[in-house]
C-alpha cells in the first residue's frame, strides 16, 4: 500500500515517531498506528498530542483541543474513532466540504486504509 501524507511535515512527524528502524511499532496495534497517523497530520494537534502518546497507547483525554482548527478537530475525532472503536462523529461530518479541505478528507481515507492494511511493509510518499 502506498501511504499518502497530507504534506511533508505530516510525513516527517509520522515517520519520526513510527520509525522504520523500530520494528516493534510495526507489530503494534493498527489502531495505534492509524491514530498517530491522524494526530500527526495537523501541526497544532500534533504538538498538543505528543505528550499524550505513550509507547503503544494514546490518552485522548490529555490532549488540549482549545484553539484547534476544524480540520484538526476532524483528524482528532477520526483518530479517537479508529483507536477506541466508538463513533460519535459521522462520515458526512468528516467529509463536509464546507468545513474540511479535500486534503484532510484524503488524509482521513488514507488513515482508514492504514488501519485496514497495516504498515508491515511501508511504502510512504507525500
Amino acid at each position: 500500500m502506498k501511504m499518502r501524507f497530507k504534506n511533508y511535515h505530516h510525513r516527517k512527524n509520522f515517520t519520526e515517531f513510527i520509525s522504520p528502524k523500530n520494528s516493534t511499532y510495526y507489530s503494534s496495534r493498527g489502531e495505534f498506528v492509524s491514530a498517530v497517523f491522524f494526530l500527526s497530520a495537523d501541526k497544532l494537534l500534533w504538538e498538543r498530542s505528543k505528550s499524550a502518546i505513550a509507547r503503544y497507547s494514546v490518552n485522548f483525554g490529555a490532549i488540549d483541543l482549545s484553539g484547534i482548527s476544524t480540520e484538526g478537530y476532524a483528524l482528532y475525532k477520526a483518530a479517537r474513532t479508529v483507536y477506541d472503536g466508538k463513533s460519535d462523529v459521522s462520515l458526512s461530518e468528516l467529509c463536509d466540504w464546507t468545513l474540511i479541505e479535500d486534503s484532510t478528507v484524503l488524509t482521513i481515507f488514507a488513515g482508514v486504509m492504514l488501519l485496514r492494511n497495516s504498515v508491515a511493509k511501508p511504502n510512504w510518499r507525500i
